[in-house]
């Protein structure tokens, strides 16, 4: 199966709007063991890693099975720092080939974002964004309360529909992101309502490319991406110059792990701190209780606080769990398409990671 990479990252997306099954969407399983190719990641093999090998591979199996999750691309699991297991349910080329990842760039945006604060860019969290986008809020003085707290926790107050406004900036339809973002109405007062939106991601981007005088995935580079390893990915900027801080970022889920691996060793790579142990602990605390359920908001991070999870979440199926009572990761990848109607629900996946924790001893 030949993949493509379109040019435009959400022409995906239109291919998929209309959801359908093909008969075959699955390659025959053929085993877990990960493969080496190089890109910095030590294997192993789950016995040696305490892992019960016999009912790891039943998990794999039922995977391959169940057609409940026909939009699944790939299944790995890492512990102690180790690739154990791996399988790519489409396309053994989707081990290399990279794809959206979604709102996963959100907690991306995160951590660089933590990052400037610690080398002193910005402030603080308390800081008024109109101390970095001055130029807007003299236009929008109606926003000069949202802080960079509030976007941090989806609590900027602003009337940004994830349908709608979305699509026009997927499109490309508005000259300047920034001013559109900001020249929307208030639903709420900042920081008194949670809403899950893509706005508020977007303005945390435009103001590290105005305090660091780099854009996000530029700054990123030099700070996660590059310090990690990371080298196949690619992070869209809109057309006026400003990185999409929600979901624009295309990578391999052994990248997205390599991010979530230094998550769960306290921000520490190779006895480097990349992120900062502080802010890694208050990013990952919870800011909104039951934002979805029963799971957890921090500072643009989800967490499951009765299981003791952190993870990374992007639409239609795009998950690192971090687990780390176990000193163990999921990362589970899927279609990258954006059709509710196509998407499995977080708690299947959320399953299979409960059955894949039950294998370590």
């Amino acid at each position: 199966m030949k993949k493509i990479i379109l040019p435009y990252i959400f022409s995906v997306s239109l291919a998929l709007t209309s959801c359908f099954k093909e008969e075959d969407m699955k390659v025959p399983y053929q085993g877990y063991t990960p493969i080496d190719i190089s890109d910095g990641w030590i294997l192993s093999d789950p016995a040696s890693e305490s892992m019960d090998p016999v009912q790891l591979d039943k998990i794999f199996r039922d995977v391959y099975t169940d057609d409940h999750n026909w939009m699944m691309k790939s299944l790995l699991v890492f512990r102690n720092g180790k690739l154990l297991a791996e399988c790519y349910l489409k396309d053994e080329a989707d081990r290399t080939a990279i794809d959206a990842i979604w709102s996963c760039t959100k907690q991306l945006n995160a951590i660089i974002t933590g990052i400037a604060i610690d080398q002193g860019y910005i402030g603080s969290i308390n800081d008024s964004i109109g101390k970095y986008l001055p130029e807007y809020l003299d236009r929008f003085p109606d926003k000069k309360g949202i802080l960079i707290k509030h976007l941090l926790t989806m609590k900027s107050g602003i009337a940004f529909d994830n349908g709608t406004d979305n699509d026009l900036l997927k499109r490309h339809k508005v000259d300047n992101s920034i001013d559109y973002i900001l020249g929307l109405d208030l639903n709420d007062q900042p920081g008194t309502i949670y809403s899950y939106k893509d706005s508020d991601p977007h303005l945390l981007s435009a103001i590290v490319q105005k305090a660091t005088g780099k854009p996000l995935d530029e700054f990123g580079k030099d700070v996660l991406f590059d310090p990690l390893g990371l080298t196949n990915y690619h992070w869209h900027r809109y057309s006026d110059g400003v990185t999409m801080g929600s979901w624009g970022i295309l990578t391999t889920p052994r990248e997205l792990a390599k991010v979530a691996q230094c998550v769960l060793d306290s921000g520490r790579y190779h006895d480097r701190q990349i992120i900062p142990s502080d802010w890694l602990q208050e990013m990952l605390s919870v800011q909104v209780p039951n934002a979805d359920g029963e799971l957890a908001f921090g500072y643009l991070w989800w967490s499951f606080p009765s299981k003791g999870w952190y993870f990374t979440r992007g639409h239609g199926g795009q998950y690192a769990f971090i687990i780390p009572s176990r000193q163990l990761l999921v990362v589970i990848t899927s279609l990258p398409n954006v059709d509710d109607d196509c998407s499995v629900p977080i708690e299947y996946h959320i399953g299979i990671v409960d059955r894949i924790v039950a294998t370590a001893l």
